[in-house]
């Protein structure tokens, strides 16, 4: 039986993957060069009370950046310049099946306004200084992205 399931576990592994679609936006504030960070709901399911960028999955026949604006959007009622992607990740959302298999494309946006309006998926807004807002993030995806326009602003100069 043991062998069977590994087996199993083989062949699912060897075949080609059905993989969910997400982007990500690290979102700049043109004036202050400041990051928005959004806290996540205490009543959210996957990650309560994290610290997170924007982001969210493309619906079917969608394309990234039309998704993208419409994430930043719902989440943040913020209108956005698209600069350039920053950072390419794969990650589960939850448990390691293939249900929960996603690519995450994060773009480096900006804003030039700070007004957010929150929606019911987030409790609370943060602007930061791109270092301090790596300080508070926790989750690896989203330091990750913070890196990424770290190195990417570190070119810049």
């Amino acid at each position: 039986m043991a062998q069977s399931k590994a087996s199993d576990d083989l062949s699912q592994e060897q075949e080609e993957g059905r993989f969910l679609v997400a982007v990500g936006a690290i979102i700049e504030h043109a004036d202050s060069g400041r990051i928005l960070l959004l806290k996540r709901s205490e009543n959210i399911a996957f990650l309560p009370g994290v610290w997170e960028d924007i982001g969210g999955r493309l619906k079917q026949f969608e394309e990234p950046e039309e998704a993208l604006r419409r994430e930043v959007r719902e989440e943040s009622g913020l209108e956005i310049e698209i600069i350039r992607p920053i950072n390419i990740f794969h990650l589960f959302h939850g448990e390691r099946n293939a249900d929960n298999e996603m690519i995450i494309i994060t773009y480096w946006c900006r804003s030039h306004s700070d007004h957010v309006v929150l929606s019911e998926e987030h409790s609370e807004y943060r602007w930061l200084p791109p270092r301090e807002a790596l300080r508070l993030a926790e989750h690896e995806g989203v330091r990750s992205d913070l890196e990424a326009f770290l190195s990417q602003i570190a070119r810049k100069k």
